[in-house]
């Protein structure tokens, strides 16, 4: 009877001292993040950009192979892309285009973390 109850104990020890998961990224939360690629501090100019996001990273994939992708758009000369439905976690979004105005491709990358389930702006650097 004593070894059961040790090993019910060592159990509920166990559980009760578990840290927090670490929140796992990815689709299935209500999170939106509304992505502004600036080339010098600049997000007019732009064309032709897409943007890309890898889930549960800092850092770029090794491989290249992203998990989602979405062409940006032009409102009022702001281009912008957003991704929808991120829960918390850790992101990777790396971007490329056309910038008009040095008439050259411009691309970057950046790590962002999502820490809350809201609508959120980002902005993207990128360069030649």
């Amino acid at each position: 009877m004593k070894p059961i109850i040790t090993v019910l104990a060592v159990i509920i020890l166990a559980s009760a001292c578990r840290t927090k998961e670490k929140d796992v990224a990815g689709k299935g939360g209500s999170a939106t993040v509304n992505i502004f690629p600036q080339h010098h501090e600049i997000a007019k100019r732009l064309i032709n950009f897409k943007l890309y996001v890898k889930y549960g990273t800092k850092d770029a994939p090794t491989s290249g192979v992203y998990d989602d992708s979405v062409i940006c758009s032009n409102h009022d000369s702001l281009v912008s892309g957003a991704f929808t439905g991120l829960k918390n976690g850790d992101y990777y979004f790396y971007g490329y285009g056309y910038d008009t105005s040095v008439k050259t491709n411009v691309h970057g990358g950046s790590p962002y973390t999502i820490t809350s389930q809201a609508a959120q702006n980002f902005n993207l650097p990128v360069a030649e």
